[in-house]
């Protein structure tokens, strides 16, 4: 029995030599992952862009107000003009924050009054929407009147009402703050890249394991009308889980739906299809399923923990952002969440459209050159 243990453990060894990639996935794949966790991945955010209206530009206080707000590190300041561009900002994702300074503050504060000043916040990720609420908060405090003043230095200061200003806060596309509405959006994405990703992964490496691939390449089919072939059954199957998903999130978890159903659905398709082709990529490096699944998961959890998900991408390194964006999990993350919960449209979400059409094109075209019709 012992002989044979050691046999049995020598064979496998053996086969763990002889396949190089499976061996870089193994002690690479948790080293890249740890790297991520360590150095990428971020909860709090610093430089939050916030958009600012001041109607009071000329006003000594309105300036000191922003420059409070600035000191905190938190805020990234940014001028705009009107409300109407200040909730723009925020539907387009360039600002998560924004401020009205009304045009009678100093007038309100020289006569002793308390003037009121609104704070806008992004509620798309509550997380970070509390936690800006909260640095925002520094205009309500009882310390701010002491630091507030009218006059020269040097002369004698004029007293402000206690708690000076008052911020009436606008928490905006998620005004209950609720977690459902910000993770279910993201989690329709990474289900539909689950079952998509695995299940073209294998497609083309199974046709090679059961000796089939050989029927495949003396059919009458062109390489393009192969790789198709292969997909459109799985994309019937991810867009039926994606009707699914979206239903029990929209009338269980009553995530809304605030834009158009026809946008999101081709949000979906493109989606889709991205993955689906990017499965196909995949599939035609891998030699064997259990290679195919794993360059699947080196897919998944990047995208998971990568694209905005769970983790702000604003607050990762300024050399790892740009990596979100070769990702299609980033584009679907962000504009499923501007359908669902902003009610955004073509024109603010266009870029993330075309990212994903360009996507899909690419991975087609790697696919069909990588399977051409011959062994």
């Amino acid at each position: 029995m012992k002989l044979g243990y050691v046999a049995v453990v020598r064979k496998e060894f053996t086969h763990i030599r002889r396949e190089p990639r499976m061996l870089s996935f193994i002690f690479m794949g948790p080293l890249l992952f740890l790297l991520l966790f360590g150095y990428a991945l971020r909860l709090t955010l610093e430089n939050v862009p916030m958009a600012v209206w001041n109607e009071d530009p000329k006003s000594v206080l309105s300036l000191q107000i922003e420059d409070r707000l600035a000191s905190t590190g938190y805020f990234r300041l940014h001028k705009v003009d009107g409300v109407e561009q200040l909730e723009r900002e925020l539907v387009d994702g360039r600002a998560r924050a924004g401020i009205h300074i009304p045009a009678d503050l100093s007038a309100k504060l020289f006569d002793g009054e308390r003037a009121t000043v609104t704070m806008y916040v992004d509620g798309t990720m509550p997380a970070i929407a509390t936690a800006t609420r909260g640095e925002g908060g520094v205009l309500g405090g009882d310390e701010l009147s002491a630091q507030l003043h009218f006059d020269p230095p040097d002369a004698p200061p004029r007293k402000l009402a206690k708690r000076p200003l008052i911020v009436e806060e606008k928490v905006l596309f998620n005004p209950e703050l609720r977690d459902q509405n910000f993770f279910l959006p993201g989690v329709i994405g990474l289900l539909i890249m689950q079952v998509a990703l695995v299940l073209t992964s294998t497609a083309l490496v199974r046709e090679r394991e059961y000796k089939t691939f050989e029927q495949l390449i003396v059919t009458p089919v062109s390489g393009a009308g192969l790789i198709l072939g292969k997909i459109t059954p799985y994309a019937l199957i991810a867009i039926l889980d994606a009707v699914l998903v979206v239903s029990v999130a929209h009338f269980w978890f009553q995530v809304p739906i605030a834009g158009s159903v026809a946008l999101l659905a081709l949000l979906v398709v493109l989606f889709v299809a991205g993955v689906l082709s990017l499965g196909m990529v995949l599939s035609s490096y891998a030699e064997t399923q259990q290679q195919a699944m794993f360059y699947a998961v080196f897919v998944l959890i990047p995208s998971l923990l990568l694209s905005g998900f769970v983790f702000p991408i604003e607050a990762m390194p300024k050399g790892l952002q740009p990596l979100p964006h070769f990702l299609p999990l980033t584009y679907f993350v962000s504009s499923v969440r501007g359908i669902m919960l902003k009610g955004a449209g073509l024109d603010v979400l266009g870029r993330d459209f075309v990212a994903l059409g360009c996507f899909t094109l690419l991975f087609v075209g790697l696919s069909i050159r990588r399977f051409r019709k011959t062994l």
